[in-house]
């Protein structure tokens, strides 16, 4: 007997604090995945900072009609530690894995510097004074991992906030220690017999792509909101009022509408129906932009996909 089919809603990188009309941007997502009825939604991270006044947000999450599981995003420890939004957004553990039918989910947490071999988790941005030591999964998280992946006998879906394809350099922006994760995958695999791992889907990189690699998808889920393009590229997007509230958004790309996907998995099949939206104002490419990154297309959109496993 086949899988039976299950369903899911995924958003990444909605940025509440940094994006306009973010809140109303989450709604439209819980709104069409309640109306779809769904199994279970998940954010990829960078989702909100733990202030009195995002609880408004955080409750529009809160209106899916189902499980909601988080990822945490390095932007989520801008103002506090990852205990204090874990506890803000009802986040019991930073990784861990769960079942929904006939299929096995697990939720990893690269936020972690490397220094000086010790292994320190993001809090209060401290990622931004040690650029070369971002973006790392423990080893504790890994043998963890292992573990898991060893005592389940369902296909298996990875989320993250980083992208595992790849080492984290000048052109690639995932985890430091890939190739070790990388490892672990293609264990399961070979001790499964089988595709135990089908895919990986992170945000963090706000564009929309998938690379293979060992036979696992890994699929980067577009950001709900915006394509940072950085200082060189600064231009009003709104009006000032908006752009003085939400200053990285002179620097960034944002979405006209936003961006979601709803994933389908059933026997041989994951299906993702994604959404296209246009730019406010001036494109990258219209801006000079070299538009691209990490070896994808930046657009404004989550494209349709059928991947077979």
């Amino acid at each position: 007997m086949g899988k039976s089919k299950l369903t899911f809603g995924i958003a990444a990188d909605i940025h509440h604090d940094f994006m306009y009309q973010a809140e109303e941007r989450l709604s439209q997502f819980i709104d069409e995945m309640n109306r779809e009825q769904v199994d279970f939604i998940v954010q990829l991270g960078d989702f909100c900072f733990p202030l009195p006044e995002n609880r408004s947000f955080v409750n529009v999450w809160e209106r899916f009609q189902g499980p909601k599981y988080h990822v945490l995003g390095n932007h989520d420890m801008d103002k506090c530690n990852k205990k204090t939004i874990m506890d803000y957004i009802g986040m019991e553990r930073n990784y861990y894995s769960f079942d929904q039918g006939d299929y096995h989910f697990v939720v990893l947490d690269a936020n972690h510097l490397l220094l000086d071999g010790q292994y320190v988790d993001y809090e209060f941005g401290n990622y931004h004074k040690h650029p070369a030591a971002i973006s790392n999964l423990t080893p504790e998280q890994l043998v963890w991992l292992r573990d898991d992946l060893a005592a389940t006998d369902k296909t298996t879906i990875i989320f993250s906030h980083h992208n595992l394809e790849s080492p984290y350099n000048d052109f690639n922006y995932g985890i430091k220690n890939s190739d070790d994760l990388l490892a672990v995958l293609r264990e399961a695999n070979r001790s499964a017999g089988f595709r135990k791992v089908i895919a990986c889907m992170n945000g963090h990189n706000h564009l929309d792509g998938v690379k293979v690699i060992d036979d696992i998808y890994f699929i980067h889920i577009n950001s709900m909101s915006y394509f940072y393009m950085g200082k060189d590229y600064e231009k009003v997007r709104y009006d000032e009022q908006v752009s003085a509230r939400y200053p990285i958004l002179t620097r960034s790309a944002p979405y006209m509408e936003p961006l979601y996907t709803k994933v389908t998995l059933e026997e041989g099949q994951l299906t993702l129906t994604g959404r296209t939206s246009s730019f406010v104002g001036p494109s990258p490419v219209e801006c000079g932009h070299r538009n691209f990154c990490g070896g994808h297309v930046v657009t404004a959109k989550i494209s349709d996909r059928v991947l077979k496993y």
